[in-house]
């Protein structure tokens, strides 16, 4: 076959791209190049530009993209299809905003720049001229190249046609196919063609140097204040308007305030729980977290509901539900079993009150919670969420996502995650600056990394500051706290001498009666349950204590019950039989101040039964040195008849100005404390002074509302000014017609004062002020010591005396006696740290669109990937922070010299905020090589955490354990295709992360000495819940199937080194 070299074919396979060939015939004496195009892609002069320094003029016509217009059917008998041209208007927009959108996803570099710096000047002084054709779509690609005549008489050009658009694509990256035409009537008859169509086109060379210059990423005008701006737009822009929905107006019933703070907490849960199935409402408290749930319950109209509470809550639950109107089944935490039993299926939602109290998920109530929740969306509420381990949160998260395969965005692994940050706490000493370092640097990245995406909190303080204007609108204040004032009572020589003796005798108690098991001659059957009967001997311990530091009255009384369960024990023991109870679990117990309940669960036989032979003989001689060290004990407080602390009790409510006159509410561990007190104050107040603990009557409590809840102030029966209750009345009822608060007994745990506090410290309170007030005792034999080394000098009696059982007391960690005196002093307006400092900015934002609207619009509209340069004191040399997005993942990426690392939210602010007339300055030349740093180091975040989490978990502990002996199983020939494929589902469940720690604990347990496989695999298909067979229905996570946006970019100069 003899080849024509006439034709030349062009395909971009290797040495036959069009680039190429472009380059070279451009080079070679054009003088003139027309392009008609469908599409026209700036990439391709970018790849061009060089080549054509040398033409003399370019004119590009190019057709419009149809797809955003009408193609109607105008003759409609004949069916025929006809093309409606745009308006000139509509055509120039559609132009520009393609030349955006190009932008938007082009690459960024200098070399791009500088291309189109190039392209633009030659548009401006005529070199290049642009048109656009609208009477007919053009689908044609045709380039033409004429010769300089005085250069190259022989040659007219050449033409050439074919798929190629002209973009870089088009040019070489595609498998194209185009000709190229040298006879110079092909060239001669397609100029003819193209200067008729020019003749009709619409030029646009100004839309294009507008959109370009103002557009796209290289507009070189934007201010770093509006770049600070942008980032706060882009940041908040789900949440901007909330504030503005006046459908949600209609979650309130009558005569309730709309709160701008609840309505956004509403507005935030509904997002974040469509996206995560869960989310946490947890502002602190007293600003009305159940009206929250409610107008969220509310809001939430298909699936039914489900409410988990505290017992002492369910009525309160019930009637705020039935006042918003809410359908929706309200259950105590207390009977999850009975739950289970019951159904769970039917619901879709569950709400669970105080949440903090699952925080340990090696109990079976996490357990049955954990099933309850399974494939529901949860709401998780508490005003302490974390009370000190990062496992405290990790485990209430895991209520609504599973361990190795979250959704929440970058932290798919979360078991994972958490593991990570005990390990760098491990690195140091308990207690010691750089542990406590490690611990803050570890909750901020927990609150960046997962609680930013779910979790609403908010403080009074941040309320009060960014909620002002709404606030002041309705009238409404939050009263002043200040520093809780101190009850000091001194005990005189003989009681000084007692307490220490008794503080001495509890510290070497043995406790034997509440831990039998550890007295067996063989414990290796119950070695499960070993740790739970130390547990209870600690706890038992914590009980003598706080009743001590009580009152006298509760400790005798409290003495005289430990000392008749010792003879009953004793008793039974000689007989040859022991039973004991194997339910006591001290983490599910909540002492309510009632010792007689607390006896009758410790003794209830519910029942391992044993031989009084059973046991070592040592377990018999502590028993009965237990029994006589309680009896040493009782007649030595026999003798003491005084009560300093009732009697200085009496005397501050007689003298002290703050105490006297209004409504009071004294708080007590203890109901025989309580009870005790309301029979003494009898004699000051009469029938004016009531107690309330768990024993009491729901009558009773409505009563107690009457008089000192402002909202049953109508009903004219106001019976009490002294209410004296256990914590059964802390939490879930109104109690601010009282603006004073006494803590009779020592607050071992300081933030239950917050929640106490929170009964009187409620947003629509008359009074301006609080006041709380703490028990301290000190020792006469020390009253030449300063108050607060008196204090603290009974305070580390306590603390001796318990040593590490201390934890029964309070959730801290680590507790001294002085930062426990210190914790109980401080200034309760302080607020927990700033729980959500984001709303600062939100706010900003906020203001910004209803005081400069103008601004707010150009803000909008500002290109993707827009840059601006500042000077910065934060950085040395240069660095740029970038802004980049895909789907909810929202992240910020700096790059300074060469460390390229990921940044929170707040730390971009610090960067990047700044003042309207903040100098704008060049970017400087390491700009773009940043920019890509950045954009490679969140495609890497995104590809390892892929790698990390997505194709095999990296699964440790017990749910590891499992998974090797179910692959092992699959060596077994002998089970079915249905078991096989059980098997499998089995092992996706636990590499999810889907199995409570504690079934899959008893799973292993179970299974630990089974040596046939086919049994084994009954015995787990047997244990494994069936909800964890069905599988949750899993939200996708929010970020894949999104492009990537690279929102912004700041350079910034600092100092040089």
């Amino acid at each position: 076959m003899v080849q024509n070299t006439d034709l030349t074919f062009f395909t971009n396979e290797p040495e036959r791209d069009l680039y190429s060939r472009f380059s070279k015939i451009l080079k070679s004496n054009t003088q003139f190049f027309d392009v008609l195009v469908g599409y026209f892609r700036t990439s391709g002069f970018f790849k061009m530009y060089d080549a054509m320094e040398t033409v003399e003029k370019i004119r590009i016509l190019v057709g419009l993209n149809v797809d955003k217009y009408t193609v109607k059917i105008i003759d409609k008998a004949n069916a025929e299809i006809k093309y409606e041209a745009p308006t000139m208007k509509e055509a120039k927009e559609s132009f520009s905003e393609s030349v955006e959108s190009e932008f938007a996803q082009s690459d960024t570099t200098s070399q791009i720049e500088q291309g189109v710096s190039t392209f633009i000047e030659w548009l401006k002084n005529g070199k290049l001229e642009m048109r656009m054709y609208l009477d007919a779509p053009i689908h044609a690609k045709v380039y033409i190249m004429r010769k300089d005549m005085n250069k190259v008489s022989d040659t007219y050009g050449s033409v050439i046609t074919g798929s190629s658009n002209f973009s870089e694509a088009g040019l070489q990256n595609n498998l194209e196919f185009n000709v190229e035409l040298k006879d110079s009537r092909d060239v001669q008859f397609a100029l003819g063609k193209f200067e008729e169509l020019w003749a009709k086109g619409v030029p646009i060379t100004e839309e294009y140097i507008e959109a370009v210059e103002k557009k796209t990423w290289l507009r070189n005008d934007i201010t770093p204040y509006e770049i600070y701006l942008k980032t706060l737009y882009e940041f908040f822009r789900e949440e901007i308007n909330s504030d503005k929905d006046l459908l949600l107006d209609e979650l309130l019933p009558d005569g309730y305030m709309k709160l701008q703070y609840q309505i956004d907490a509403v507005v935030q849960a509904k997002k974040i729980l469509e996206a995560y199935n869960g989310v946490f409402i947890s502002d602190v408290v007293g600003l009305g977290k159940t009206y929250i749930c409610a107008m969220l319950a509310k809001s939430l109209k298909k699936g039914r509901k489900l409410v988990i509470c505290p017992p002492v809550l369910v009525d309160y639950w019930k009637d705020v539900l039935l006042e918003f109107d809410v359908a929706a089944e309200v259950e105590s935490l207390g009977k999850l079993e009975s739950i289970l039993e019951k159904g769970v299926d039917k619901y879709k939602y569950v709400f669970i009150d105080e949440a903090h109290r699952f925080r340990n998920q090696g109990t079976e109530s996490f357990s049955n919670l954990h099933k309850i929740c399974y494939g529901k969306k949860v709401v998780l509420i508490s005003a302490t969420p974390i009370n000190n381990y990062s496992s405290d949160i990790e485990n209430q998260i895991y209520l609504f996502q599973p361990k190795h395969n979250s959704t929440i965005i970058g932290v798919k692994n979360l078991e994972g995650f958490f593991r990570e940050l005990r390990t760098k706490e491990k690195k140091y000493t308990k207690g010691t600056q750089m542990y406590l370092d490690q611990l803050r640097e570890n909750s901020e990245e927990i609150r960046d990394k997962i609680l930013r995406h779910i979790m609403i909190r908010r403080t009074r303080g941040e309320i009060k500051e960014y909620y002002a204007v709404d606030l002041k609108r309705q009238g409404l204040t939050f009263p002043k706290l200040g520093t809780p004032e101190p009850i000091v009572y001194t005990f005189d020589d003989d009681t000084n001498m007692v307490f220490n003796e008794t503080v001495d005798v509890i510290k070497n108690f043995k406790y034997s009666r509440y831990k039998p098991l550890l007295y067996l001659k063989d414990t290796k059957k119950y070695a499960f349950l070993l740790t739970a009967q130390h547990n209870m001997g600690g706890f038992m311990k914590s009980i003598l204590v706080k009743r001590l530091e009580s009152s006298f009255y509760a400790f005798k009384n409290t003495l005289q019950r430990f000392q008749d369960s010792y003879e009953k024990f004793i008793t039974m023991y000689d007989s040859g039989e022991v039973y004991i109870s194997k339910k006591v679990d001290v983490y599910d117990l909540l002492d309510n101040g009632d010792d007689d309940k607390l006896m009758d669960f410790v003794e209830a036989e519910s029942v391992m039964h044993f031989k009084s032979s059973d046991f070592d003989e040592k377990f018999i001689k502590d028993l009965k040195w237990d029994l006589n060290k309680l009896k040493y004990l009782s007649n030595m407080w026999a003798n003491i008849t005084a009560d300093p602390k009732l009697d200085q009790f009496k005397l501050e409510l007689q003298e002290n100005k703050k105490l006297v006159g209004n409504k009071k509410i004294v708080f007590t561990e203890s109901k025989e404390t309580a009870e005790y007190l309301a029979e003494n104050l009898a004699e000051l107040f009469g029938k004016r002074v009531i107690a309330y603990t768990g024993s009491s009557s729901l009558v009773l409590k409505a009563v107690i509302e009457d008089s000192f809840n402002p909202k049953c102030k109508e009903k004219d029966n106001d019976r009490f000014d002294v209410l004296i209750t256990t914590d059964v009345l802390a939490e879930g009822i109104n109690l601010h017609r009282a603006n004073a608060l006494v803590n009779y007994d020592l607050p071992w745990n300081p933030t239950r004062i917050m929640q106490r506090v929170g009964r009187i410290n409620r947003v629509g309170t008359e009074f301006d002020q609080i006041y709380v007030f703490n028990f301290f005792p000190t020792a006469q034999t020390s009253r030449h010591l300063p108050l607060k080394d008196r204090i603290i000098e009974k305070l580390q009696a306590f603390h001796d005396t318990l040593g590490e059982d201390f934890k029964y007391l309070s959730e801290e960690e680590e507790v001294s006696s002085q930062k426990l005196f210190n914790d109980l002093n401080m200034d309760l307006d302080a607020d927990e740290e700033c729980a959500s400092p984001e709303l600062a900015y939100l706010a900003v934002i906020r203001q910004i669109r209803d005081n400069d609207i103008a601004l707010f619009e150009k803000i909008k509209k500002l290109p993707k990937k827009a840059k601006t340069g500042k000077l910065s004191d934060l950085v040395k040399g240069e660095a740029t922070l970038s802004f980049i997005k895909k789907g909810y993942l929202k992240t910020f990426f700096i790059t300074e010299k060469s460390d390229t690392k990921q940044i929170s939210f707040m730390d971009a602010v610090s960067y990047l905020k700044c003042e309207p007339d903040t100098e704008k300055i060049s970017v400087g030349k390491e700009y773009f090589n940043h920019f890509d740093k950045n954009n490679e180091a969140f495609d890497y975040s995104l590809v390892e955490e892929e790698v990390i989490t997505n194709i095999r978990p990296a699964v440790a502990g017990n749910d590891q354990k499992m998974i090797r002996y179910l692959r092992a199983l699959r060596s077994i020939k002998s089970f079915t295709d249905e078991q096989e494929e059980k098997i499998r589902h089995m092992i996706q469940v636990w590499e999810n992360g889907d199995v409570p720690a504690n079934d899959t604990k008893a799973i292993l347990k179970e299974i630990k000495n089974v040596e046939d496989g086919v049994e084994a695999y009954y015995k787990i298909e047997g244990m494994l819940d069936d909800k964890y067979f069905e599988g949750r229905k899993q939200m996708e996570n929010k970020a894949d199937g999104e492009k990537k946006e690279v929102i912004l970019s700041c350079y910034m100069k600092g100092a040089v080194d």
